[in-house]
């Protein structure tokens, strides 16, 4: 298991996972994240964010539309309010995150090959408690309490209010022609209640749920479209809410089966008429078993999802920006008449798995286990049926030195993965534009090999290589105005990790990674890098604890952004009006000088009495003031590139009253 911080070792091998675990009590301390506990994400390798915005993140070389989130076994809408201000989940409850990064097992299914699973807690010492957060983007209220003496409770609620913020910073806000029409505004709560039924047994009943707002308006720096300049306005509601059943018997076996809902709406605005919204309700029944057939050497897993999605999509004009679109075309159009789609669809999906892993070898000086799993998935969209088989192998060499303070090879842990990943075609995809009802899922297939080694019990050291073989991807067709499965893909990367604590008092990370990932559009199209990805990543962040005090640095490399630069420019007529526009004629994708960045953290609790604590926290981002390039525009007339950068020098400061 691989860890961040360290966390116990766990001398069960039968239940090693391919994943980085990130304990929850250090997950608010982090550098350079104001707290916000899924920022920390950036800080494992081949696992990064997109920009100092925007938080999607790009794990292992992939897209945003790779990754699935889960938050308390609910389906978790989006991760961050206004794609990176600040995460939709609360920090205060995590126990932990868990990243399956690639090449994990059937337990978790389509539609994704990296799964951010994250976990609140279940209990507390304090009969009631709260937590007061107030700083220049928004508050936020937390409450928890016991229920008797078998039960626990959390609520938690946080509003925006940047309204006064960009009036304060409206010059450094404004960028060119840029006009904020309405103040960007965002809201979330989530609660969870637990009770302990029998010494076997315990009911979780629970609800997330988030709101994004904003309108801008776009000019000739923006977009070079004319009909795309004007207002652009967002909304995007999402909320889920779910009853969880838990069972467990020690060293016998452990289930979980839930009854949950979730709705999602996008819907976008822009231009001249142009508009796209989806709505989404899915109600699932899940469930998971696993069962030890002989404690600890042989374990038995299967597992079922069950999932009715009435689903709605309207369009007039549009579609979903993609990737590999560089002038970002959203239009949808006939004969210069915007195409107007109205689908209303009850879809289904039934997925089931079962996954063995066992201990081959066991002795003390070598162990050799493996893992074997299937997961069969149909999807009544496409009529489809899919099968992923995966699978891991692992062997631990020498004796168990965890305990000794001397350096040695031995012990070391190998593990090779490997497993396919389908990824079902969304509904947009098969009806916007011409439809195209044979469209297909896509394919990848991924490679892992890990190597691990505690070089003392506070410091472990992990070397990871992988390959991703993409097939069958899904893109819009400008020439036959359809979606078809016409893109493929490879990627290939190294990572490299090291970590050492010294009890509470200090920990230290370092981590780099190396990704190459590229994309061929079409069998007609040349290879590419993917805009997304970062080649080279390097990561180095140090934490001191102090009583009261506590210190943080966070400092981190990357390769630059990908943009196309600008070749030249032809004139174009629009032979419906008559218009003369520019268009730009772009050169071969490139990318801009690196980026470099770091962070401060200094912490005090400046109060403690009986159960009440206050804390400040201020934080440099960008101490040294790097300009960072966001991208790169160019003139209203393509004659020039104008590049715009990342956050500078940044002070954030809050304050926190816990009760």
């Amino acid at each position: 298991m691989v860890t961040l911080p360290p966390i116990e070792v766990i001398t069960e091998r039968i239940e090693k996972k391919p994943k980085h675990a990130l304990k929850g009590d250090r997950l608010n301390s982090a550098t350079g994240t104001g707290g916000d506990p899924l920022r920390v994400l950036d800080e494992l390798p081949s696992v990064g964010v997109l920009n100092d915005f925007v938080g999607i993140l790009s794990v292992r070389g992939g897209g945003p539309e790779d990754n699935l989130y889960y938050f308390d076994r609910l389906p978790l809408g989006y991760p961050y309010h206004l794609y990176g201000i600040v995460s939709t989940i609360n920090a205060e409850v995590l126990q932990n995150i868990e990243v399956y990064p690639g090449g994990y097992g059937v337990e978790f299914g389509s539609d994704s090959q990296a799964v951010i699973d994250i976990h609140s807690r279940s209990n507390s010492d304090n009969r009631f408690g709260g937590k007061l957060n107030l700083n220049p983007v928004y508050s936020q209220i937390f409450f928890e309490g016991k229920i008797a003496q078998r039960g626990y409770w959390y609520v938690f609620g946080r509003t925006s209010y940047m309204e006064t913020l960009f009036n304060l910073l409206h010059n450094v806000l404004e960028i060119d022609n840029d006009l904020v029409t309405q103040v960007p505004k965002f809201q979330s709560y989530q609660g969870k209640a637990v009770y302990q039924l029998t010494n076997t047994h315990r009911l979780v009943v629970n609800f997330i749920g988030a709101n994004d707002s904003a309108e801008f308006r776009f000019g000739a720096d923006e977009v070079s479209d004319r009909d795309l300049r004007g207002p652009l306005r967002s909304d995007n509601p999402f909320d889920s809410q779910g009853i969880h059943f838990y069972s467990e018997k020690e060293k016998i076996f452990k289930s979980v089966v839930s009854l949950t809902r979730s709705f999602s709406r996008t819907e976008l605005k822009y231009g001249e008429g142009f508009y796209y919204k989806d709505i989404d309700t899915v109600t699932s029944l899940r469930g998971d078993l696993k069962y030890w057939l002989k404690f600890p050497n042989s374990l038995l897993e299967s597992g079922f999802l069950l999932s009715s999605i009435p689903s709605s999509l309207y369009s007039i004009g549009s579609r979903p920006l993609e990737e590999g679109d560089w002038d970002y075309n959203p239009k949808l159009k006939k004969d210069g008449e915007k195409i107007q789609t109205t689908v209303i669809k009850d879809l289904h999906r039934l997925e089931g798995y079962l996954q063995s892993t066992k201990d081959l070898v066991d002795s003390d000086y070598i162990d050799l286990y493996a893992t074997i799993g299937l997961r069969a998935a149909y999807f009544n969209l496409i009529d489809s049926l899919s099968f992923m088989p995966r699978g891991l192998l692992g062997i631990t060499l020498g004796p168990d030195t965890a305990n000794s303070y001397q350096l040695s090879l031995l012990p070391i842990d190998v593990r090779l993965m490997s497993g396919t990943y389908i990824q079902n075609p969304q509904l947009y995809q098969v009806v916007l534009g011409e439809e195209n009802p044979d469209i297909s899922t896509s394919i990848a297939r991924h490679y892992v090999i890990t190597l691990e080694k505690y070089l003392t019990p506070e410091t472990r050291v992990e070397v990871a290589g992988f390959h991703k073989s993409l097939s069958n991807m899904i893109a819009y067709n400008l020439t036959e105005k359809s979606y078809q499965n016409q893109r493929t893909g490879s990627i290939q990367g190294i990572e490299v990790s090291l970590e050492h604590e010294i009890g509470k008092a200090f920990r230290g990370w370092f981590a780099y990674s190396y990704t190459v990932s590229k994309r061929k559009d079409s069998p007609w199209d040349k290879e590419r890098d993917y805009m997304y990805s970062t080649p080279q990543v390097l990561t180095i962040n140090l934490n001191y604890l102090l009583t009261t005090l506590e210190f943080g640095v966070n400092w981190q490399y990357k390769s630059g952004i990908l943009y196309s630069p600008l070749d030249g420019r032809e004139r174009y007529v629009n032979p419906h009006t008559g218009n003369k526009t520019w268009i730009p004629i772009y050169g071969e994708p490139q990318r801009t000088v690196p980026y470099h960045r770091l962070d401060l953290r200094f912490h005090w609790n400046f109060v403690s009495i009986d159960n009440w604590k206050g804390g400040l926290t201020l934080e440099l981002w960008n101490a040294y003031n790097r300009t960072n390039p966001l991208q790169v525009r160019y003139n209203s007339d393509f004659t020039k590139e104008v590049p715009i950068a990342q956050l500078r020098l940044v002070p954030f400061l809050a304050v926190t009253i816990q009760f």
